[in-house]
Formats: C-alpha cells, structure tokens, sequence
C-alpha cells in the first residue's frame, strides 16, 4: 500500500481526465496517491481498482493535507483535476503555500480559470479547449500519457499532439497498433487510435489494444513538434513515391 510520505505525486479529485493519469502512472509505476471528497466519485475510483491509493479528504485544512504527504521532500508533483474548480483553486492555493518546490498542474475550463490557477501558484494550467490539436480531448476529455506529463512537469514548451488520418497509400494502413515500431524511430509516443468505421471512439494506447490500423482511422501521437514535422515529411514522401 502507498502511503503519502512515500508518493511521488499527489492526484486531487477523480475526474475523467485524472482516472486516465491515474491509470498511466499505474502503469508506469509511479508512487501516488489520490484525494477524492466526494463519495459517489470515490466509489468509481476503487471500482478502477486504486483502493489502497485513495483517500476521502477535503484538504481544506493544512494539517490535513500535510498528513497526506503535500510537504514531503520526495513530491515531485500535485495535479488538481476535481471537476469543481473552485476546489481545484483552493487546493491550488494550498498546496503552493505548503510546498514552494514542487509543480502544480490544475485542470481549468477557460481563460479566465486559467489565470486565477496561475496566480494561486500553479505551475501549468490544463484546458482541454486551448490546446491546439486535442479535437478529441473537447469530445471525451482526452487523456494525457505519462510522457506529455513528465513533459509538463519540466515545462517543455516544444511538446505537440498531432492527429493523422490514415490514408489508401499510407506506410501505417495495414499495421497494429502495437507493432508501430517506425514511431520509435522518430522519438514519437502513439496515444491512441480513432476508429470511425467500427467503434467510433477513441481506443487509448494505454489500454492494450492491439488494433490494427485502416483506411479512414486517426491517429494521435505525441512528440517534439520538430519530429512531428519529420514524420509527416515521411509519410507525404511515401505517399507521393506509392501515387507515382
């Protein structure tokens, strides 16, 4: 069982969005915990299994959350991801105060919120409707993977997500999504795979999927903008090869 002075990251509120981070740092075996007041969204937080990582508190008083690890010296991170953002700005707030050295991610929905977090002392601001190419984040709050966080935390500006559709003459139409091992070569990290014909939702890549890709499918893949640019180079000039 994880215990808050030995997290690496604090999650604050279950919301769609942080059971997908949630699920990532899983996988990726980082220390964390979440913090969960609500008891109904609680409840969905151990039907995904993280029992022994969940804990029911407001955090509105110090002591409490400081019981929770906020100001221990191995934190490295606190994302506030309640759907509530008067919660997520509170938390914010708070959590800066208690520790000046870690980073503070914070979920907001406008403009607005995002400056407010900011001034409360959160490190980046997360807003679905703001970040260019995440069309599918506005449909169904899209996930963000380990890699785009650790890039967060490290305030790598440089970061994209780009969509690609798979095309009749593409080098990727025939491939499983598990095998896309030309991604490798251009430093590219594939977050998931849009099925229009079939599902018509989108299959992360954290979830074990193997699909294998079409004619019609998208695409999501994170990386540099600069090996992003490279790879759509690549395919473009496979295309153009395959039509003459």
């Amino acid at each position: 069982m994880i215990t808050p002075h030995d997290t690496e990251v604090i999650i604050y509120g279950y919301s769609k969005l942080a059971a997908e981070i949630a699920h990532s740092l899983n996988k990726d075996n980082f220390n964390f915990i979440i913090i969960e007041p609500n008891s109904e969204v609680y409840n969905y937080a151990i039907k995904d299994n993280f029992n022994d990582r969940l804990f029911a508190n407001e955090c509105y008083d110090d002591d409490e959350f400081v019981s929770l690890g906020i100001s221990n010296p191995n934190l490295k991170a606190l994302y506030c991801l309640h759907n509530d953002f008067n919660r997520n700005l509170f938390i914010t707030l708070s959590g800066r105060n208690l520790n000046q050295n870690i980073s503070i991610i914070s979920l907001s929905s406008n403009e607005n919120e995002s400056k407010k977090l900011k001034l409360a002392g959160a490190s980046t601001t997360i807003n679905p409707h703001e970040i260019a190419g995440l069309k599918l984040f506005r449909q169904i709050n899209k996930p963000i993977s380990t890699n785009l966080l650790e890039g967060i935390l490290h305030h790598e500006n440089n970061l994209e997500i780009k969509e690609i559709e798979i095309k009749n003459n593409s080098p990727l139409n025939g491939l499983y999504s598990k095998k896309l091992h030309l991604l490798e070569q251009y430093q590219l990290i594939l977050l998931g795979v849009n099925d229009k014909e079939i599902t018509k939702e989108f299959i992360f890549a954290s979830r074990g999927i193997n699909h294998k890709l079409d004619v019609g499918d998208i695409v999501v893949l994170l990386g540099k903008s600069e090996n992003i640019e490279d790879f759509t180079k690549y395919l473009n000039s496979n295309k153009q090869q395959k039509d003459n």
